[in-house]
């Protein structure tokens, strides 16, 4: 796959399309549930996550180590972890990011 192919699903995944949300769109949702005070430094985290799980989701498909299901999967984790508080989240947020660094770095 070229890497304009990569750059393109890259930015399909953080941006969304007419029938899916981005991680753009859901940051700023999970972000609702974060106080103010704390929101700078989970705003960072959440955008660090996003570009390393885009980045490898967007890899050719027999290369890629995250796939499409382990996306909806996480954004249910997530949306899960939003109703318990912020929390929850934040630390689901610490989870998760630890959780894609071990499937990214297993190669």
């Amino acid at each position: 796959m070229a890497v304009k192919d990569e750059q393109e699903w890259f930015q399909e995944f953080y941006e969304g399309t007419f029938l899916i949300k981005g991680w753009k769109h859901r940051m700023q949702e999970l972000l609702q549930a974060i106080p103010d005070g704390e929101r700078k430094h989970v705003k960072d985290l959440l955008e660090g996550l996003g570009q390393k799980i885009g980045r490898e989701w967007a890899r050719e498909n027999r290369l890629r180590r995250i796939n499409t299901s382990a996306l909806q999967k996480w954004g249910e984790d997530l949306r899960s972890a939003k109703r318990k508080g912020a929390s929850a989240l934040i630390e689901k947020i610490r989870n998760l990011d630890e959780q894609v660094d071990g499937i990214i770095g297993s190669a």
